[in-house]
């Protein structure tokens, strides 16, 4: 027996809910891009037979396999625990490298923030990431897509990750990018730009 009192929902509970309903949903769906984007066969492959990395080479064809994943996924995406198991059973290796290019201009700029050094970095290809290292692609990645929905350019949004920003403090929104905490900073002020807020 339920021995927890109802709580009745008011409208602006009910809108609150369909809101967060929607955001999950759009979120989903984006993670679901990024995903398929860290699974990208041709990126991999061309990272597996690549021994020196040009990161704008890798930088074109990310946003063009970004580009072709736009409205794959509309009717259908993926639940947030497939996401999350995605990430504990470990994404491509090559996501590393696929992240870095979203947001950094070289590997030995990325490298400190992924936290690992060039040669674990090689050896991650064609292999799989640990679950923190996966989630900080991931988020790179998120955050990347969705500001790209927003300005209308992937490489506007890149931009965007790599330049000081008012609303944050000052901050790199790429920089925050490394917790979850600092990666719903970033999303909140994405959302207060959607909606015609301060920059």
């Amino acid at each position: 027996m339920n021995t927890l009192p109802m709580l009745k929902s008011s409208p602006k509970a009910r809108a609150l809910h369909l809101v967060a309903i929607a955001f999950g949903e759009f979120r989903s769906g984006i993670d679901q891009r990024v995903l398929e984007v860290f699974g990208n066969k041709s990126l991999k492959r061309s990272l597996r037979e690549t021994v020196k990395i040009n990161f704008d080479d890798l930088w074109e064809r990310t946003a063009k396999a970004m580009e072709q994943q736009e409205d794959l996924f509309r009717d259908s995406s993926l639940e947030q625990l497939q996401v999350h198991q995605s990430i504990v059973d470990g994404l491509p290796g090559e996501a590393l490298y696929i992240a870095a290019a979203m947001a950094f201009d070289s590997l030995q700029e990325a490298l400190p923030f992924f936290d690992v050094s060039a040669k674990t970095a090689r050896l991650r290809v064609g292999g799989v990431l640990p679950a923190n290292q996966g989630e900080i692609a991931l988020r790179i990645g998120r955050v990347l897509s969705m500001a790209g929905d927003l300005f209308g350019s992937l490489e506007t949004a890149r931009q965007y990750l790599r330049t000081p920003n008012f609303a944050l403090g000052g901050k790199v929104p790429r920089d925050l990018l490394k917790t979850g905490e600092g990666e719903q900073l970033v999303l909140a002020e994405l959302q207060t730009q959607a909606a015609g807020g301060p920059v």
